[in-house]
């Protein structure tokens, strides 16, 4: 789908794409998989990035022959929510003046990622950025995640745009299907390096840094 001629909003995803959170949750869900038994191998982990958890999870529990239950990982992974809350967090390089820029064109802004609210809040409160975004649609606010097309849906809503004028920005597989079923163009950000296939993306970039959207 080519780049729409005229952008009157733009959606982001926050992890792995705004904010280098991924490695430490990565890092946090091999820590709380083992504590219950589960020893999963680092590919299959950063296969579950951008998805839902609770779709993900328990089959990786059953397979990996885990002694807990899915009400157990939930309960053990509650400290991600330091990592929003308490980790040196620092947007992607050049992501800060691209906001900056669309803020001052009039181009909408929101955020749509499938972490809970209270991180995804805490951490663009931290980051001093959360008064730019028109709309935060976040995993927890509604009831099927990406890859479905409702979050984006729901942000365009919210921002009363149409998809054919609106810009998706995304670093998963999961996170770059929604985009596209909500007909929206969707640009690839891989700066964090996780190696996960984009091939499905509109565009592909490596950098904010003197981007023009």
């Amino acid at each position: 789908m080519a780049r729409p001629e005229r952008i009157d909003a733009v959606l982001f995803d926050f992890d792995g794409t705004l904010c280098d959170t991924e490695t430490r949750n990565i890092v946090l869900m091999d820590e709380v998989l083992r504590e219950l038994g589960a020893s999963v191998p680092r590919e299959e982990l950063e296969a579950l990035t951008g998805g839902e958890d609770r779709v993900l999870v328990p089959p990786l529990l059953e397979r990996y022959g885990a002694h807990g239950t899915y009400d157990d990982f939930e309960r053990l992974r509650d400290d991600w929510f330091r990592t929003y809350a308490e980790a040196d967090l620092a947007l992607e390089p050049g992501a800060r003046e691209l906001l900056e820029d669309l803020g001052a064109r009039g181009v909408r802004m929101g955020v749509v990622s499938m972490t809970a609210a209270r991180c995804i809040l805490t951490a663009l409160n931290r980051l001093g950025i959360l008064s730019r975004f028109g709309a935060v649609v976040c995993g927890d606010m509604v009831g099927r995640c990406k890859p479905d097309p409702e979050p984006y849906l729901r942000a365009l809503d919210l921002l009363g745009v149409d998809a054919s004028h609106a810009v998706v920005v995304e670093d998963s597989p999961t996170g770059i299907a929604a985009g596209r079923a909500a007909g929206c163009h969707v640009i690839a950000y891989t700066g964090c390096g996780m190696g996960l296939d984009v091939s499905a993306a509109d565009e592909v970039v490596d950098t904010f840094v003197g981007i023009g959207l």
